[in-house]
């Protein structure tokens, strides 16, 4: 069973995690635990069960913010958020182990990710998720999930975050009570 779990610089071997992008790998084993201790952003680990040390894919996610007349118009309005700068999550890096490559961890990940931005969103408000996709080829990954170019050959994309409240049943009542 897959474990996802915050990053821990004693527990996780972070110099053994390759995804194929050395960006990514770099940061997970250099940065990310310096970027936690400065309460710059949050990076979470997949794990199985059976050794949590080996690190299958990790994200990070940070607060962000969408620009002024930066949501596409029509979504905006149908949004009904003002043309002011809005709250929103952006999952920073997202990347898996070329040694599970195509066995759904990116998904599950992605998943869990959303649900924490959501979780966050309904006690300090934000109305989107924000990726920047890597490259054109991982934009499928996310538009699978309901992400939308900012712009038509951008990279970086979002998503409504009652979008994903829909999507993971979460009803208004439930964000309320939080």
């Amino acid at each position: 069973m897959i474990i996802i779990e915050s990053l821990n610089k004693d527990k996780h071997r972070r110099l053994g995690f390759a995804c194929g992008k050395e960006p990514l790998d770099r940061f997970l084993q250099e940065h990310a635990h310096q970027a936690v201790a400065k309460n710059l952003s949050k990076t979470y680990v997949a794990v199985d069960e059976s050794d949590e040390t080996v690190i299958l894919g990790y994200y990070t996610v940070t607060p962000c913010r969408i620009e002024p007349g930066e949501l596409p118009r029509d979504v905006a309005r149908m949004m009904k958020v003002p043309e002011l700068e809005l709250p929103a999550s952006l999952v920073a890096r997202l990347a898996v182990s070329e040694s599970v490559k195509g066995r759904g961890v990116g998904s599950l990940m992605l998943m869990d990710a959303m649900a924490r931005c959501a979780r966050v969103a309904a006690e300090i408000g934000g109305v989107a998720i924000v990726v920047d996709a890597l490259e054109e080829s991982v934009v499928p990954f996310y538009a699978r999930v309901g992400f939308k170019r900012f712009e038509p050959d951008a990279l970086k994309m979002f998503i409504p975050m009652a979008t994903v409240r829909e999507m993971l049943g979460i009803s208004h009542q439930q964000r309320q009570a939080g």
